[in-house]
């Protein structure tokens, strides 16, 4: 703030100086009173520098708080002055108070911000009533047309000033909403690093156990890389699903990256330790991450489209659903959720492209666990179902959107007793970027495009996809998949 008012501060008095050198406007706001604020301003903010200083050297720092109140109140009365003498509410001056209120923002939390919004906008109100009832002497602005003001023109003015009063309790409401997201960001690098820190004895006793594995990772990501610079030129050709996914997702990734950045610039909360600086710099990392491995996984829309290929191989389905349920073990033991496996004796190789198939089932493994309250249960059915069957329980999907006429399939259950899904919102559920209301309420950050790449995968397959749910009952999601493609 004090860095700042260096070049703020002579940016207004200049305003204020050609302002009032204009020959053809009425405002009248002496070059000496001018003078004598500007000087009075920067010397008040050469003690602030000069406390601020003091402060840091003998670590006093119980008294930053009074400081910044002092500093923000020095700011207010000194706008103050400024609108009263360049014309009152009328002028350009109550612009000046959103200098204070955004200031706000690294100094005090909501109801702080809100305060300081508050303040500025008693006094813009209170200089034109106290004009109006001549308590104050009537400095006209550009506007003035009169002696005294006029009705009209107190209402005008009036008018002016509430409006100008409810964005000022907009900028505040955002400032302090800023402040107190940044603390927490703070308070959670806090508790991360002594997490870091009581890990690192253990890290570093099961680090030679890791490095073959580092280097088969390696090897792994090169390989991944080379993949990865085929996948950016096919994404030239990506079709408007890909651009619009895209469009989506940039926001929150960026928003994420930027706060990173400010962070390690150290502009918000000041100098970083080395221990915080590590920590940051790994959150970024693992954004970036998450920003690649989005890209990645938009590939699904080249499958959409027929740009390639599935590799079909004939592998057995629950040993996969095993494998993918080891994945999920953590996830499920700190929410106690029990999986439940269903399966018929000798169940025969499906013919599946593996990748894909196991994209599909971590999906909706993944939505059961994220839905399930504490305690739950995820019951995974697998069953061989000939497709002539008449009294199948899955028969009628087996026949619908596959156009095949395979004698038998393979019906995948994933079910969970969570929040289910609004009956009013499931004709949606397979729409892009669409989520229920009481999925958004439990997690807002998911994109609402996993089901709809799953259920893509699936028709790629020659299968189908359809789910049965009821709120807060639960849900079953339902596969429907031919043994031979």
């Amino acid at each position: 703030m004090i860095r700042a008012r260096w070049f703020y501060a002579p940016a207004i008095f200049m305003m204020g100086l050609l302002s009032a050198l204009d020959p053809l406007g009425n405002n009248f706001f002496p070059v000496p009173a001018m003078m004598f604020l500007f000087c009075t301003f920067i010397l008040l903010n050469l003690l602030f520098y000069k406390l601020v200083n003091y402060i840091e050297l003998k670590d006093l720092k119980q008294y930053l708080n009074p400081l910044a109140t002092a500093q923000i109140c020095s700011e207010l009365v000194f706008f103050l002055i400024i609108l009263h003498l360049s014309g009152g509410a009328t002028s350009t001056a109550p612009i000046f108070f959103f200098i204070p209120i955004v200031s706000s923002i690294i100094l005090f939390d909501v109801l702080g911000s809100l305060i300081i919004a508050f303040i500025s906008g008693v006094f813009v109100n209170s200089i034109v009533l106290l004009e109006y009832q001549g308590i104050l002497k009537y400095i006209y602005g550009y506007p003035g047309l009169g002696i005294r003001m006029t009705y009209d023109e107190f209402l005008v003015a009036v008018t002016g000033t509430i409006t100008i009063t409810a964005v000022y309790f907009i900028i505040g409401a955002m400032s302090g909403y800023l402040s107190s997201v940044i603390k927490d960001r703070e308070s959670k690098l806090v508790e991360s690093r002594k997490r870091a820190e009581l890990q690192a004895e253990r890290l570093r006793l099961l680090n030679e156990a890791y490095n073959s594995y580092a280097r088969q990772l390696v090897r792994k990501d090169l390989e991944l890389t080379k993949q990865n610079e085929k996948f950016g030129q096919l994404d030239k050709e990506k079709s408007e699903f890909v651009s619009t996914v895209a469009h989506q997702l940039r926001t929150p990734l960026s928003a994420i990256k930027w706060t990173l950045d400010i962070l390690l610039k150290g502009d918000t909360v000041g100098e970083l330790s080395v221990e915080q600086r590590a920590l940051l710099m790994k959150a970024n990392e693992s954004n970036e991450r998450i920003i690649n491995l989005i890209r990645d996984m938009l590939g699904i829309d080249r499958i959409e489209s027929g740009a390639y290929g599935l590799s079909f191989v004939d592998i057995n389905i629950i040993d996969l659903i095993e494998n993918i349920l080891v994945d999920f073990e953590s996830q499920a033991t700190r929410k106690k959720i029990q999986f439940v496996i269903n399966k018929d004796e000798n169940l025969p190789k499906v013919s599946v492209d593996p990748q894909r198939m196991r994209a599909v089932l971590q999906n909706l493994i993944e939505n059961s666990i994220k839905y399930t309250r504490e305690g739950g249960t995820i019951t995974l059915d697998v069953h061989s179902v000939p497709a002539s069957a008449p009294n199948a329980p899955s028969d009628s999907l087996s026949k619908k959107d596959t156009g095949s006429s395979v004698s038998d399939h393979i019906n995948i259950a994933v079910s969970d007793n969570g929040i289910g899904i609004p009956k009013d919102q499931q004709k949606d559920i397979f729409k892009r970027f669409f989520r229920a209301q009481n999925a958004k309420a439990l997690d807002p950050e998911g994109s609402g495009l996993g089901l709809f790449i799953v259920k893509t995968i699936i028709q790629r397959h020659g299968g189908t996809l359809d789910f049965k749910s009821e709120e807060s009952k639960g849900t079953t999601f339902l596969i429907s998949l031919p043994l031979r493609h």
